[in-house]
């Protein structure tokens, strides 16, 4: 009677182990893309196995470039606060008040910064989307920014500041600007035809190149 117990608990056991392993097979099997793309494949689990550790080095990969990527982010952001710092301490106490020089002069500092930062990073483009044909995200905000608020003196710094954020930065205000702005990048552009396209059609746009010089 024990030996048949024995037996018994031994083979459910067997069972429950290879249920298991199985379980596990069935999880890569749906995890790893070069697989789960081939559901009716028979793959061995040896083939699995190489496959899984082939898509773990892959994503190690990716994670490795979106770590860097995020670093050289950070350290761009640690270089515009300096300069940032170091423009500041060269205006005068008093002030510089809105003049057209000044408001002209901050829009090409604008479009050349759109520039340099999409040909580093196309996406930036398409966050910013700055340049004079596609003139809709960032943009706007911009130049009402650059149009509304005076730096005359602190005061005024506060008083403009505070005046632009409630006209134009409000939910109320933003909310058409950005669906207006997602309806023009669908139709002005090939992100929902042909996204691979937007790369080099950022880059098109920063430095005015005719589509049609363009390697086909």
């Amino acid at each position: 009677m024990q030996v048949e117990t024995r037996r018994i608990t031994h083979i459910s056991a067997e069972q429950k182990r290879r249920f298991n392993i199985k379980l596990g097979f069935d999880t890569l099997h749906s995890l790893v893309s070069t697989l789960s793309s081939q559901p009716s494949l028979k793959v061995s689990k040896a083939t699995t196995l190489q496959k899984t550790a082939e898509y773990i080095c892959k994503l190690q990969q990716e994670r490795v470039a979106l770590q860097d990527e995020a670093q050289h982010l950070r350290d761009q952001i640690e270089e515009l606060n300096a300069t940032i710092n170091l423009c500041q301490q060269q205006l005068p106490a008093t002030g510089v008040p809105i003049t057209r020089q000044r408001f002209d002069q901050m829009r090409e500092m604008f479009d050349e910064y759109v520039r340099a930062c999409t040909l580093q990073n196309w996406k930036f483009w398409v966050v910013s989307f700055g340049c004079a044909q596609f003139s809709i995200l960032i943009r706007p905000l911009f130049e009402s920014f650059n149009g509304m608020v005076s730096t005359a003196s602190l005061e005024s710094l506060r008083q403009t500041s505070l005046a632009w954020l409630d006209e134009y930065c409000s939910l109320p205000a933003l909310r058409p600007t950005v669906l207006s702005s997602l309806r023009q990048l669908s139709v002005s552009t090939s992100i929902l035809t042909n996204p691979a396209g937007i790369p080099e059609q950022a880059t098109q746009a920063v430095t005015g190149a005719d589509p049609k010089d363009s390697p086909s």
